[in-house]
């Protein structure tokens, strides 16, 4: 159900995540992603929990700034959907590169009660002039 509660609750997992990324708090971001995780990024590109880390630690995926805005949760007894949008610059390869995306995420609760995400779908965001 989507609710306040809800819509906070989103806005403080997606501010952690983003924290973490910036900070480049790689081991603390283990923590919230299933080992199981399907990660698909606005440009296609499909990481495992195994292959998103190891872009990170290579430094082939940098996040040099990121924003989420219009970020909603929907919940569902242990299952949180977040939708929003992302704009970001970040190293990818080693090519400089904007982004603007929308995105869906799937949180639930583990075994420990704790938040982990498991799925994250982005796709390009078409931003239109009037």
């Amino acid at each position: 159900m989507m609710s306040d509660s809800a819509n906070e609750l989103a806005n403080s997992i997606e501010i952690s995540r983003r924290n973490l990324l910036l900070g480049k708090d790689y081991e603390m971001l283990k923590s919230i992603l299933s080992p199981n995780i399907i990660y698909i990024h606005s440009n296609g590109a499909i990481d495992s929990f195994q292959t998103y880390f190891e872009k990170l630690k290579n430094r082939s995926l940098v996040y040099l700034e990121l924003e989420y805005i219009d970020i909603l949760g929907n919940l569902f007894d242990d299952t949180l959907i977040i939708t929003g949008k992302m704009n970001a610059q970040l190293i990818l390869g080693s090519e400089e590169k904007t982004v603007k995306s929308i995105y869906m995420a799937t949180w639930v609760k583990d075994s420990q009660n704790r938040w982990i995400m498991c799925a994250h779908q982005g796709a390009p965001r078409i931003i239109q002039s009037n």
